[in-house]
């Protein structure tokens, strides 16, 4: 009974976490718009990351894209994977996450904001036209053709430059190793877990939305925001690290 009732002390309020949650989103999103880069930048960009892939053989969007497109049923259902997966993915695991793990509630809410911001900070330094804006690339718009109404609501309010890092790839791992670390640690829930970012990688890259390389720096950046989140939180007091893991 001691133990419940100190379990449910460590959550942090849930009013507070939601309304914080859903300022740093209409941030993140108002940010990322106002990152826009000139066009001939963007492009630049492109043409150098595809080129960086053509070198080291990873250069495998226009194949992927080419395949999707020739199986409609499956480029709809990647398009509403891509449209819809990974914020409602993100939201589902802090509430798991809330409620049946609020010791590591802070951690993992603090990976998530740091790795959010280091991608901002990337979309005002290093703008960059994803290869399905880059006309001569050749790629298939999958979700414009597949989801218009995400595709005119992205491209009123979203960074059409911001292809690199992947958030869509960094928020599935962040979700699949948040839940598999912190939540679910059998081997088979881990390997379910390890579906979504797997999936999403597929997807980003067969629409045309991402690079490969864009998914790789995607998963550095989760990876090195819970390195700095799990350094700091271990230099950390102990009195400090347990009182703040409710904050």
């Amino acid at each position: 009974m001691t133990t419940d009732r100190q379990a449910r002390s460590q959550h942090p309020p849930a009013l507070r976490e939601v309304i914080a949650l859903s300022l740093a989103c209409l941030a993140y999103s108002v940010l990322s718009f106002l990152a826009k880069a000139p066009e001939s930048v963007a492009m630049t960009h492109a043409h150098d990351v595809a080129a960086f892939e053509s070198r080291i053989g990873l250069f495998i969007e226009s194949s992927a894209n080419a395949w999707l497109t020739a199986h409609p049923l499956l480029a709809s259902l990647a398009s509403a994977q891509y449209a819809v997966s990974f914020l409602a993915m993100t939201g589902f695991a802090l509430v798991v996450l809330w409620r049946k793990a609020p010791a590591s509630y802070r951690r993992a809410r603090w990976t998530l904001v740091i790795m959010t911001i280091g991608a901002l900070i990337t979309y005002w330094t290093y703008p960059l036209a994803p290869p399905r804006l880059v006309p001569d690339l050749g790629f298939v718009d999958a979700v414009a053709a597949h989801t218009s109404a995400y595709s005119h609501l992205f491209g009123t309010l979203a960074n059409p430059y911001g292809a690199m890092p992947s958030m869509h790839t960094g928020w599935s791992v962040w979700v699949a190793v948040m839940l598999g670390t912190y939540v679910w640690r059998s081997w088979w829930a881990r390997l379910l877990l390890a579906f979504h970012p797997a999936i999403t990688i597929v997807t980003i890259v067969a629409t045309g939305n991402h690079y490969v390389v864009d998914a790789i720096a995607g998963c550095m950046y989760f990876l090195l925001a819970w390195l700095f989140v799990t350094i700091t939180n271990r230099a950390l007091p102990r009195n400090v690290r347990t009182t703040g893991e409710t904050s």
